[in-house]
Formats: structure tokens, sequence, C-alpha cells
């Protein structure tokens, strides 16, 4: 009886190691990085309000700044970025006290991280125009001035159509034809919000199995 039953446990013991247990399966397909909401085809947009600091011309402000950015592919995007001057608190050492200043730039920028989480700089090149007051004059003059802005953020992806977002910009702008000669209205910029999205590329799905081989 019991050289019976040796052969029957042994039987059960194989039979149940050669059972794949559930997740364990090799040619389980597991779904890519390409399903992260981050990936090449992204479009976003948002816009918010942005307080300032004008570096040299002694003023908090307060803008409305607004973006869009297309992800070319998973480290680099162009985008497009509009900052409108609403109103400052202008300090005692003030020389320019603009009554309308607009910001527009474009640029490439740089993303890192992994998964949904990002952080990115970026370099832009654009233009800035403001109407102003000199402070020692009563006569409003407006100006066109090159500019160049730099930017640091990071990112955070929740949804297909949505993120969260905070960033620093550095603009560098001169004003040029105040009584005073020359001015420089150099700006930090802080933004932060809830970004929007869209993907226009149609995502072919590709899964990888448990050893990691790419699978169709």
């Amino acid at each position: 009886m019991v050289k019976l039953f040796i052969p029957l446990i042994l039987m059960h013991v194989s039979f149940a190691f050669n059972q794949v247990l559930p997740g364990l399966d090799p040619n389980k397909k597991l779904p890519l990085i390409s399903d992260y909401y981050f990936r090449p085809g992204l479009l976003k947009a948002s816009a918010t309000i942005s307080p300032g600091r004008m570096l040299q011309n002694d003023a908090n402000t307060i803008n409305l700044s607004g973006f869009l950015e297309y992800v070319v592919d998973k480290n680099y995007s162009l985008r497009g970025d509009v900052i409108q001057f609403i109103d400052a608190n202008f300090g005692s050492n003030s020389i320019i006290i603009p009554e309308f200043q607009n910001r527009l730039y474009i640029g490439v920028f740089k993303h890192l991280g992994k998964e949904n989480f990002r952080w990115y700089n970026g370099i832009q090149a654009g233009t800035t125009i403001t109407s102003y007051f000199n402070n020692f004059s009563l006569v409003k003059r407006t100006h066109v001035a090159p500019s160049f802005g730099l930017k640091t953020g990071i990112a955070y992806y929740v949804w297909d159509y949505f993120h969260f977002f905070a960033d620093l910009s550095y603009l560098n702008s001169t004003l040029r034809g105040p009584n005073t000669g020359s001015q420089r209205m150099d700006e930090l910029l802080f933004s932060a919000g809830l970004g929007f999205q869209i993907q226009t590329k149609k995502q072919v799905k590709k899964y990888r199995t448990i050893d990691g081989t790419p699978s169709f």
C-alpha cells in the first residue's frame, strides 16, 4: 500500500510545480513605459496667475501667464509662453512704471525623470512690449525689445488629461529710451497650477513579459 501511495504523491507534487502561479506567467503581458501619460505626441497647455519680482526696478508684480507645449520625444519638447503684466507694487526706487507689458517666448525644453514624474529645464527667445511712464516724466512711451528666458520646474502627470506643475523663470530684457538711459527689466517669475493635455498620436499597445522581453 505504501509503495502505491508514494508514486501518487510524487505525481501530485510534480503536477503542482508544473502549474504556473497567477502573476508569475512568463508570457503574461505587462504595460511598458509607453502607457505612461508623458510621451511623444503630448500637447499641453495651461494658464495661471504668476507673482514676479523685478530685479532692478524695485517692484513686486502680478502676471497672467500661459503656455502651449508639444512633446517631440521622451526627452525634448517645444514650448511657447505668453506673460501679461496685470499690476505691481512699486517701491520708492522704481524708475519705470509699466502701464502695459507683454512678454512672448518660444524655445526648447529638456525633460528628465521617470514614469509620470518629470523635471525640466528650458531656454526661450522672444520679445517684450512695454508701455510705460518714466518716473521723471508724464509722457507715455512704448518700446519693443528682444528678450530671453530661462525656466526650470517639475511636473507630475496624474491622468490622461491633466497634470500638476510648478516652475521658476528668469526673464531678461532691457528697456531703451527712458530719460535716465537704458533700464534693465529682468524679472523672476513663479508659476504653479493645473495643466491640461491631450495625446495627438495614436499609441500602439506594446507590452513586456516578466523577463522584460517586448511583446506586441
